[in-house]
C-alpha cells in the first residue's frame, strides 16, 4: 500500500479521527504541512503494511503498545513514545491492543530536519517517553475540525514537534523523575535482551534497585509485575514476527527468548488460543 491508503476497516480497529489534507498554494508552499491526519484505536489483532513513498511520518502512542518494523530495523512503542519515519521506506505495523496518532506530513524544511534528527544510513528514529509533546497532537487534531484550516498553525505544531525531537537528540532531557527514568531503562533493557533469559535480579541490578523495591514500582508504573510484562512482550514480538516476516517458527521462537520450541507452542497456544502456525495463517 502506498501513502494514505492504510487500511483500517477491521473489526479491531477503531477510527477516533481520519483527516486527509490536499495542500494547495500557500498550504504547499508553507514550511510544514501534513497529508494525512489519524487517530486510531485498537482492541484486537491487527496488522498493516504500507509504504512512505511521498511523504515523511509520525507514529505517536498515547495507550498500549506497537511493534513497527521500519526496514528490517524494529521498533517496540509504548504510551508517550513517538516514532520518525523518513520517506521511501516499507513499514510494518502490529498490535493488539494500542491508541495512537498517526501522521504524514512533509514542507520545505522537513528534508533538513529528518536528516539531522535521523542518522543517515537509518530510516527511522524513536524517542522513549516523549510526554511533552502530546500537546501538539493534540492540537493538530483541533486544527482538523475547522471548515478553513489555518494553514500557519499547522505547519507551527508540526515543527514544534520537530524541534523538540531535535533537542531531545542534541541536547538531552533533564531526569525529572528518578524512578520513571529507572523503569524507562528497565524496559530498555528487556527490549535489547529479549532473546537471553532475563531474571528479576538482572533487572533490578540494572537500574540499581533492590528487587523488592524495583518490583513494586515496575508494577505501579507499568500496570504488570516484570515477569508477566517479559511474556507479554515476548508474546507480542513473537506475533509481530508470525505476521511480518516468513521466519521459521523455531527461529522465531529463539529470537523472542524460548530456548524450546515445544514450550514455545504451549505457551502460545494457551495465550492466544491457537498454534502459531494457525495465528500466522490467520492473520496473513
Amino acid at each position: 500500500m502506498k501513502d494514505g491508503d492504510i487500511m483500517f476497516d477491521s473489526p479491531n480497529v477503531q477510527i477516533l479521527l481520519e483527516k486527509t489534507a490536499m495542500p494547495e498554494g500557500f498550504a504547499k508552499e508553507s514550511l510544514f504541512y501534513y497529508t494525512h491526519f489519524h487517530q486510531i484505536n485498537i482492541t484486537g489483532e491487527y496488522s498493516a503494511t504500507f509504504d512512505s513513498e511521498t511523504c515523511y511520518y509520525f507514529f505517536y502512542i498515547t495507550k498500549g503498545s506497537v511493534f513497527i518494523t521500519v526496514d528490517k530495523e524494529i521498533f517496540t512503542l509504548t504510551k508517550n513514545d513517538l516514532l520518525v519515519v523518513k520517506k521511501h521506506t516499507p513499514i510494518k505495523m502490529s498490535s493488539s491492543s494500542a491508541e495512537l496518532y498517526m501522521v504524514s506530513f512533509d514542507g520545505k524544511l522537513a528534508p533538513d530536519y529528518m536528516n539531522i534528527i535521523i542518522d543517515k544510513k537509518k530510516s527511522g528514529r524513536s524517542i522513549m517517553d516523549f510526554s511533552n509533546i502530546v500537546m501538539f497532537f493534540v492540537r493538530l487534531k483541533e486544527l482538523t475540525a475547522y471548515d478553513v484550516e489555518n494553514d500557519a498553525y499547522i505547519s507551527l505544531n508540526l515543527e514544534a514537534i520537530l524541534v523538540e525531537i531535535y533537542a531531545r537528540k542534541y541536547y538531552g532531557t533533564e531526569i525529572e523523575n528518578p524512578q520513571n527514568y529507572a523503569i524507562i531503562q528497565a524496559l530498555f533493557y528487556v527490549e535489547q535482551n529479549i532473546s537471553s533469559k532475563i531474571s528479576l535480579e538482572d533487572l533490578s541490578e540494572f537500574v540499581g534497585y533492590s528487587v523488592y523495591h524495583f518490583s513494586r514500582l515496575f508494577k505501579k508504573e507499568v500496570g504488570l509485575p516484570p515477569y508477566e510484562y517479559i511474556t507479554r512482550f515476548r508474546l507480542d514480538l513473537a506475533k509481530h514476527y508470525l505476521i511480518t516476516t516468513k521466519k521459521a517458527v523455531k527461529d522465531i521462537a529463539l529470537e523472542c527468548g524460548y530456548q524450546n520450541e515445544i514450550n514455545f507452542y504451549s505457551l502460545f497456544k494457551k495465550n492466544v488460543g491457537i498454534s502459531p502456525k494457525k495465528f500466522r495463517e490467520k492473520n496473513r
